[in-house]
Parts: structure tokens; sequence; C-alpha cells
């Protein structure tokens, strides 16, 4: 575990992945630092991969990165959780023998971006609902008992869900607050089962490798603000990685990486933010 800076690291790694929320910005926008660090990290013509544990869609946070001023060009490939969890979806649904099974969607801003074009009806009708796809969170607008209550009669019934976003803690404007992963969580302590997309689980590396093909994973740089995702999700996959202290990380001491009971949640290293 070395500090060091983004800028010296540029130069040691094939390829990068980068997370979005507390890297490139926060729920009030980009960091001042954000888009001219992208614009610098791409002049070493090295493959950059935006890697999300976004619930929605490619498509929408694409249109949200050009909207902030980022531009789409520099990366060459946008993968969110919530993409690689479509496909999988849209696959299983279509080898099933179900017909259009009815699904119950949780996420946020009213996104129905994770079943638009599924061969599958959405319900609010928790006694006829054959899936749960957990999404998004609005904690910053719902407690987490609102959660409990609404899910409970699904886990009673164990209709299998899928989570899209497997992130625990999610920033708001007024600070962090639980995500979607921690709805998931207490959803599989009432007995249901729970299929994960995101990092730190596989799949969504092996989306993003495949997306640069002819480099060794050992070469690639994960670079994030999440131990639990972002860190122990490279190391799972074989990448590097480097914590950046912004984002959730803004807070977490050294010495508390020094003693992890988790050599996994160890970064390779530490950068101060992503920035030149």
């Amino acid at each position: 575990m070395k500090h060091t800076t983004l800028e010296d690291l540029a130069s040691q790694f094939d390829a990068f992945f980068v997370d979005q929320f507390g890297v490139l910005m926060d729920a009030s926008g980009p960091y001042p630092f954000a888009i001219h660090a992208i614009k610098k990290l791409s002049e070493y013509n090295k493959p950059i991969v935006l890697l999300s544990n976004s619930g929605k869609r490619a498509k929408k946070n694409c249109e949200r990165l050009k909207r902030l001023g980022f531009e789409l060009k520099l990366f060459s490939a946008v993968i969110t959780s919530g993409e690689v969890a479509y496909w999988t979806i849209k696959n299983k649904f279509e080898d099933s023998g179900y017909i259009k099974p009815k699904i119950h969607l949780i996420s946020r801003d009213a996104d129905t971006s994770p079943i638009n074009g599924l061969s599958c009806e959405a319900t609010k009708n928790m006694d006829e609902t054959d899936y749960l796809i957990i999404a998004g969170s609005e904690s910053d607008r719902r407690p987490l008992n609102y959660y409990r209550t609404l899910l409970e009669p699904l886990a009673t019934r164990r209709v299998p869900a899928f989570c899209t976003n497997p992130d625990l803690v999610m920033l708001t404007p007024k600070g962090t607050s639980f995500g979607a992963g921690l709805i998931a969580k207490e959803y599989e302590k009432m007995g249901g089962s729970v299929t994960w997309f995101g990092k730190p689980h596989p799949l969504i590396y092996k989306f993003a490798l495949n997306k640069i093909p002819g480099i060794d994973s050992k070469k690639v740089l994960c670079i994030g603000d999440s131990l639990e995702h972002d860190i122990r999700g490279s190391f799972n996959s074989n990448c590097s990685s480097a914590l950046v202290k912004t984002g959730i990380a803004a807070a977490t001491q050294t010495e508390d990486l020094i003693n992890s009971i988790n050599f996994s949640d160890i970064p390779n290293f530490i950068i101060p933010a992503f920035s030149f």
C-alpha cells in the first residue's frame, strides 16, 4: 500500500477502470478536477473504462456524463452493474418457461430502464410478483424500515431478487445514506434470495476486461472510493487498485486499512483524488 498520485500511476499501467460516484463526481455534480483529469489521462493513449455500480443502464449514465461536461469519446466503454444485469436477466427470461414474468422494481427517480425492453410486466401487486429487481435507493427520502415493510410479503413467498446496484452506501446532496445493496441485504436477512451484480462481483469485471483484449489484468488499475466494492472487486479479479480519498473514502484512516481483517480490502495505492 503506497501513497502516490494519479500522475505517477498513469505511466505504470496499460488500462484504467474508473469508478463514477466518489471519484469523478458526487450527488451535487462533477468534482472540479475530474473533467480535466479524464482528458489528461486520455493523452496517455490507454483505455479508460468507466466501471460503475449504477443500477441504471449504460445509456442513462452516458447521458449524465455528457450533461455534466465529460467527453464520452475519451472512454473506451461505459459499463454499469445495471447494464450487466439487464443482459443477464434478459437472457434468463428468454430462456425460461415464464410468459412475461411479473416484476416489482425498486429504483430511484422513477427510473424504469432496468426493465425497459425486457419480456416482462411491471407490477406493484406483491401477491403476483414473480421477481424483484432492486436497482436503486431513495434513502434520502425513505427510511430503511419502509423497504423492510414493503418487501416482507415477497421474502415470505421467497420471491427471487436481483440486486443491480450492490452499493451499501450512496452519496446524496446531504451526505451519505444507505444504498440499494443494503436494501438487498435486508431482503436476504428476511429469507429472500438475491442474485448480485456489480462490484465486487466478478461478472462486471469480465465484461470490462473483454473490452480491452490483450491487456493483462494486473496491468489494469481500478480506481475507486469503496474498499468493499472497488478494492475488493479489483483484488478478486486479479487487477491492481488505487483508493481515492474522496467520496465515501474521504474519512477513511490509513490505520484502518492496515488493520483490515480482509486482505482483499487493502488497496495497492492510495491517491488523494482523481486529479493531476
